[in-house]
Parts: C-alpha cells; structure tokens; sequence
C-alpha cells in the first residue's frame, strides 16, 4: 500500500542530498542492509528481555536502514541484482527477529495473547513475502495485498510506542494473514 502511495519517491527526494553525502563517505548500501539486519536482531533479544522501549529505539534505527539502502543504491548509482536479494533475503530475517523476541517475552510472562500473535504474526509475515517471490518465480506479478512490510514495521513500532505490543501483535497477525491470502488468490488467479 505504502508502496504504491508515492511515498517512497517523495522519502528519496528528501534524503537525496544526505544520500550523496554517505555515499561520498564510501559507505556501501549494503553496509546499510546490514546494519539494519544487525539492528533489527538486536531489537529482538531487547524484546526477549522486556526492554521495549530500547528494542523499539531500534527497530525504528533498522527501519531507517531498510528505506535508505535502496536511496543511497539509487542515488550514488550503485544498485545490483546482488544488493537487491541481499536486502530482500535478510529483510525476512528482520522480520523475524523482533516478532521473535516478543513472542519469546509473551511465553516467559505468561502473556499468551502476546506469545500468540506474534507467532501468527512471523507466518503472516513469511507467507505474504513467500507468496511474491514464489508467483514471481513462475511468471506472475502478484504485489497486492493491504499489508506489505512497510505497514507491518509500521504498525509494530506505533504499537510499542503506545504500549499496547499484546494488541497490536494480534492486528499484525490478523493483516498481514489476510495479505498473504491476497496474494494466493491473485496467485490462483494468474496462474491456472
């Protein structure tokens, strides 16, 4: 959704400028994935301990990396095949990583509503990429669907930020589900 909004064209115009500068430092976009992969791991063992507030800290720190990895390739012309699996495959893991760690803290506090939407929440997440990636594989754009990553990072940082992570796991599970039935019908759709 986001993705389609004009948001992303506007986000790079404004950080263009700044893009050149890193760029002019020698820093590689896929320094930047990887540090937001770094973050994003560390965010979820703050989780597992019941730090939100500094795992939230970076989260939002890794979620600045996965948008201005693909500004600075764009902008500094250093873009490749290569640097775009990169981010896609370790973008799986920091999806992982928070989810887990809040799952992680769910079961060690008994909080079961918490434990469980995390868990639907990891599969929702891991279903809606799996099935782009998979209808892609056989000749099928399938890009629909009303919760891509964007909106999920989103949502889960809004929800942490308010102090309702229990919840706001819950209504991460519930959409990012739905997205990934999207896709299997648009899947079915273009495919048979």
């Amino acid at each position: 959704m986001l993705s389609s909004s004009g948001l992303k064209e506007k986000t790079q115009e404004i950080l263009k400028p700044f893009a050149e500068n890193v760029g002019s430092l020698g820093i590689s976009p896929n320094a930047i994935t990887v540090a937001g992969f770094l973050l994003s791991a560390l965010s979820g063992i703050l989780f597992g301990l019941g730090n939100l507030f500094q795992g939230t800290v970076l989260l939002a720190l890794s979620g600045a990396c996965d948008v201005f990895d693909g500004i600075l390739a764009r902008t500094t012309k250093r873009a490749s095949r290569f640097g775009a699996f990169l981010d896609s495959f370790l973008d799986r893991y920091a999806d992982f990583f928070p989810l887990s760690g809040l799952l992680y803290l769910g079961h060690s506090t008994g909080n079961e509503l918490l434990l469980f939407g995390s868990l639907f929440s990891i599969a929702g997440s891991f279903a809606t990429s799996y099935a782009r990636a998979r209808a892609e594989s056989l000749g099928a754009e399938c890009r629909s669907g009303i919760f891509e990553r964007p909106e999920r990072v989103i949502l889960l940082l809004l929800g942490l930020i308010i102090g309702y992570p229990a919840e706001t796991t819950v209504i991460l599970a519930v959409l990012s589900n739905l997205t990934a039935i999207q896709r299997l019908i648009c899947a079915s759709e273009k495919l048979r």
